[in-house]
Order: structure tokens, then sequence, then C-alpha cells
């Protein structure tokens, strides 16, 4: 990692903030599903739906991993992986804005961590990526794997969605959609991914490094 007490500054608070809001919003997804008749389980099972809360825990891992140097961890240090959760995060954020921010509107504490989850964390991680991932850090073969993340976790949401009836989000929603449209949807966001994989890893493909 290229590294600066800035970027340590960063990643500690990344860290904090993150785990704390992730804790948070577990809680309140419990106290929602209770609320409305099931069990805690069920809270969990529906709180570990979302693109959302997973892709804020591996960036709150890698914030971990970044401001440790624990050897065991080494791996969430990894350009690429930095990467990965860089490009994911971004993209939380942006299809957020895009495609669910007028259909959840949250207050209270339920409104901060949304804040936090789709707002501080995607900017902050995209200045830290910017500045601890050396410019030529990566390789085009690189794409696959910082892409990888996402592919998968549609996969995910397919197999839970069809095992269950739930589905954590209205465009692969296949009770409600059908799945034609879910499948044309799934596909556009994997092209999305994909060209954002890309862009992420030129970026990082040129010379120099960041200041």
């Amino acid at each position: 990692m290229h590294g600066s007490r800035i970027n340590l500054q960063l990643a500690r608070g990344l860290a904090v903030i993150g785990w704390t809001a992730l804790v948070l919003q577990c809680y309140l997804s419990i106290r929602t599903q209770q609320e409305l008749g099931h069990s805690a389980a069920y809270g969990v099972f529906m709180y570990a739906g979302y693109f959302t809360i997973l892709t804020n825990a591996f960036c709150a891992l890698v914030a971990t991993a970044c401001a440790r140097s624990t050897p065991s961890l080494e791996f969430w240090r990894q350009p690429w992986v930095v990467t990965a959760a860089a490009m994911s995060i971004v993209m939380v954020g942006i299809v957020f804005h895009l495609l669910l921010s007028k259909t959840y509107q949250p207050t209270g504490l339920p409104a901060l961590t949304n804040l936090i989850h789709h707002y501080v964390v995607p900017a902050v991680f995209a200045v830290f990526w910017w500045r601890v991932v050396p410019r030529d850090a990566l390789q085009w073969s690189d794409a696959w794997r910082v892409g990888a993340y996402p592919a998968a976790y549609l996969v995910y949401i397919a197999a839970r969605g069809e095992m269950t009836g739930v589905y954590p989000y209205w465009f692969v929603d296949v009770a409600t959609i059908g799945y034609a449209n879910a499948l044309r949807n799934s596909a556009g966001l994997a092209v999305v991914f994909g060209l954002a994989s890309l862009m992420f890893v030129a970026v990082k493909r040129g010379s120099g490094r960041p200041e």
C-alpha cells in the first residue's frame, strides 16, 4: 500500500465508521423484522442480502487491513483487491442515486446509516483508493478479478431468490417483474460493472504515483 499518515488516518476512519454503521444497520434490520412478526434470524437474512451491506463490509475489511500491518490481512491490501472494493462501493453510490433513492427515504437512525453506506463511504473510499493504489500497480488482466465480486453477487441473489422467493432489489425481483426482465436487468448491470472495472484498472495503469 502506498502509505502516508493521511492514508493511515483515512483507513482508520473508514474502518471505524464502516463497522459502526454496519453493526447499527444489522440491529435496525433485526428490529424492523421483529416488528413485522419475523425472527431475529430473518432480520439477519434480509440484512445479508443487500449489495450495499456486503460492499460496505468489503470496504471496512479492506480499510481495517490497510490500517494494520497484520500479515494475515495481507490479501486485503493487494492493489487489485482495494480496487475491487473501490469500484464496487462507487457503483453502490451511483446505483442507489439513480435507481433507489426516490423509493427509499428513511428518517432517524436509518437515515444516518443510509447516509454513511450510500454517500460517505463511497466518496471517502474513492479518495482512499486514489491515494493508496499506485498508478502502475494494475494490469488489464486484473479487470476480471476486480469485477468478480459483483458478478458473484448476482449469482448469489439469483440462487437465494430461487430458494426463498426473496429478492433484495426490485430490478431483480423475479416474482414482480418476471424472469426475462430480471435477466435483462442483471445482464445490463453486469455490463456496467464490467465497464467500471475496466475504467478503474485503466486509471491505475498510467506511469507515476498519486501525490
